[in-house]
Parts: structure tokens; C-alpha cells; sequence
């Protein structure tokens, strides 16, 4: 009875021992495929970059056809980061993800002040620094506050027909995704 524990016990942490050594081996082909790590490769914080509506290398695309989006990293470390689009289209929405490629919060242009986007993303300390004198210009901006320093935004714009295209395309292009400097 104790030979066949003690066998038991000996497989089961050469197993484990097997299993360890794949995952570690395993890990690099897999570290650098979550979405977080996909947007840093496109290129620096606050800018807008287009997304493609087929699949291409960066392995991010829009799906479907009556959707154009973009996606803006951005870095709250220094300062706060206030997203706008004005071009008007009949329907957007905007996400913000974390770090983690977790939905920190969204809207859509039923839930916005105004027509426009018009959100600025900040800290906990920064949310307290802007609080005590908010700022003319944050007026109507919703202030949104993470947790995370990092993350992305990705901006939708709705074509329901061809002649949407154009309107799109502008309202994409035209956002802003920047730090602001407050003195």
C-alpha cells in the first residue's frame, strides 16, 4: 500500500514538474498577444490610430462593416488626458480599458453632454486637484477616474449606409486624445 502511494506521489510531481516546465516555455509565444500590448504597438500615447475592417498583423481590426473605430493609448502618470471628437455622426460610443484590457468605463452619444465626446481621464489625485478649481474648459467634460496610470480608449462611429462613410471617417480623424497641462 505504500509502494503504490509513494508511486502515486512521485508521478504526480513529475507531472507537475512536466507541466511547469511546458508553461514557462510556452509563455513567450503567448506574452504580447492581449489587446493592451497590441495598441502599445502601434505607436505613442495620445494619439488616434485607425483601426482597418479586415484583419491585418497588429491582429486588430473591426469586424463589422457598418463600424469604423480608432484607438488612443494614453499615460496618466504626469497628467490628466482629455478625449474630444466633434465631427458630428448620428451614433458613436467609446470605451476606456485598463492595463488589463478590462472595460473601465463607455458611453455612447445618448448618454453625452452635448453632441460631441468631450471625456477627460484622471487619477484619483488628479480628480481631487481638479475638484477644488475645476477648470472653464472641463466644464462640460465628464471626468472619469481610474485606477490604472495606462489604458486605452477606442472610439466607434456608426455608418448605417455608404453615405455615412465620409462623416465617419472625419469624426475619427478629427479626435483628439491629449494630455492636459494645467498652470
Amino acid at each position: 500500500m505504500t509502494r503504490n502511494l509513494v508511486l502515486a506521489v512521485l508521478t504526480g510531481l513529475v507531472g507537475a514538474a512536466f507541466l511547469h516546465i511546458v508553461i514557462v516555455l510556452a509563455l513567450p509565444g503567448w506574452s504580447g498577444r492581449d489587446a493592451f500590448s497590441r495598441v502599445v504597438a502601434l505607436g505613442e500615447t495620445g494619439q488616434f490610430y485607425a483601426l482597418a475592417n479586415e484583419a491585418n498583423p497588429t491582429g486588430l481590426a473591426n469586424e463589422d462593416p457598418h463600424i469604423r473605430s480608432a484607438v488612443c493609448r494614453f499615460d496618466l502618470s504626469a497628467n490628466p488626458v482629455r478625449v474630444t471628437a466633434r465631427v458630428p455622426v448620428p451614433l458613436w460610443t467609446l470605451s476606456v480599458f485598463d492595463t488589463a484590457s478590462d472595460e473601465a468605463y463607455s458611453m455612447t452619444d445618448r448618454s453625452a453632454i452635448g453632441r460631441g465626446v468631450d471625456i477627460t481621464l484622471v487619477t484619483p489625485a488628479q480628480m481631487l486637484q481638479i475638484r477644488r478649481d475645476v477648470p472653464q474648459a472641463l466644464e462640460q467634460s465628464v471626468l472619469v477616474e481610474m485606477s490604472d496610470t495606462e489604458g486605452f480608449v477606442v472610439l466607434r462611429a456608426i455608418v448605417p449606409d455608404a453615405s455615412g462613410e465620409r462623416a465617419a471617417r472625419n469624426f475619427l480623424s478629427e479626435a483628439a486624445c491629449s494630455p492636459l497641462v494645467f498652470g
